[in-house]
């Protein structure tokens, strides 16, 4: 059952659909968050970036969600009387409004075109864009377990499931920065630093039901939006240092009456040039102050 300011969309000939390569209608609702404001700064003489991966400069954005479905009537006249109320609704909302499912209950408004298309004569095929300005991060960052593969010693089945790739700039050597140059009648050149290192981590998540696929998610959300870099030892590969900017997706969703799985993608971003101040925490993600309550910030 969905429902939008605690109206529920089924009363209005909705029927839950399924997203490409899932059994859910809903997507997006475990999305991590990309940062806001400035998450670093290029510094030309100097290889990658300086990370701002102090508690003081993480903040996080929204998250995009997609609803779809069918509305379906008794006849062409039905069901458009049918659509053009889901239409009225969304239409009368002010503010923020609940949208509630068994996967919870996010504050959103409807933030692109509601597209519809004819199936057949009673049947609709019906898209909801939806916007979650603000995102809770409710998780707890997971204690490490001292496991040789893993983030931060914590091995990838206490996360949740089992790593599937790692790829981008795992054997490359990362392009030059842009070139700053000037030349009269000849071609010009400049030899520039090379940026920082990108790779995209594969995860596959699988819990016995949906409550504990949640949990997870959620601790590895804190684990990634800890203030500091993470430490990655994945199979084959050298320790990493890393941080995460853009969040992750979820894809591939799918709610089994034995299990609940899916498959998490996340860019990560190497750490590259030193000098970089942290705040140091403590193994819950606290901030660990002196005696007279400030905050102890190293250099890495």
């Amino acid at each position: 059952m969905y429902s939008l300011n605690n109206i529920s969309l089924e009363g209005m000939g909705f029927v839950a659909g399924k997203q490409q390569d899932s059994n859910i209608a809903l997507s997006g609702f475990l999305n991590m968050p990309a940062r806001i404001g400035k998450t670093g700064h290029d510094w030309a003489e100097e290889p990658g970036i300086e990370a701002y991966v102090s508690a003081g400069d993480i903040f996080f954005g929204g998250r995009d969600l997609s609803l779809v479905g069918y509305i379906r009537g008794t006849d062409r006249y039905d069901t458009e009387e049918k659509r053009i109320s889901i239409n009225d609704t969304v239409d009368s909302f002010t503010d923020l409004v609940p949208l509630t499912s068994k996967w919870g209950t996010s504050n959103v408004y409807v933030n692109g075109a509601i597209v519809c298309d004819w199936l057949s004569a009673t049947t609709l095929r019906i898209v909801i864009p939806i916007r979650e300005p603000i995102v809770p991060m409710t998780g707890i960052v997971p204690v490490g377990d001292g496991s040789e593969f893993g983030i931060d010693g914590i091995s990838f089945k206490s996360l949740g499931g089992y790593q599937l790739e790692l790829s981008g700039d795992r054997r490359n050597r990362p392009e030059p920065k842009a070139q700053d140059y000037t030349a009269y009648g000849r071609e010009g050149h400049s030899i520039t630093k090379t940026i920082a290192p990108e790779l995209t981590l594969r995860l596959y998540i699988k819990q016995p039901n949906y409550t504990a696929f949640k949990q997870k998610i959620d601790s590895i959300q804190a684990l990634f939006g800890a203030p500091g870099y993470r430490s990655l030892t994945a199979n084959n590969d050298k320790l990493r240092s890393f941080f995460v900017k853009d969040g992750f997706a979820m894809s591939m969703l799918y709610s089994k009456p034995d299990f609940f799985a899916g498959i998490l993608t996340c860019k990560l971003t190497e750490s590259g040039v030193a000098g970089t101040f942290v705040d140091l925490i403590d193994s819950l993600g606290n901030l660990i102050m002196d005696t007279n309550g400030n905050q102890i910030t190293v250099r890495i």
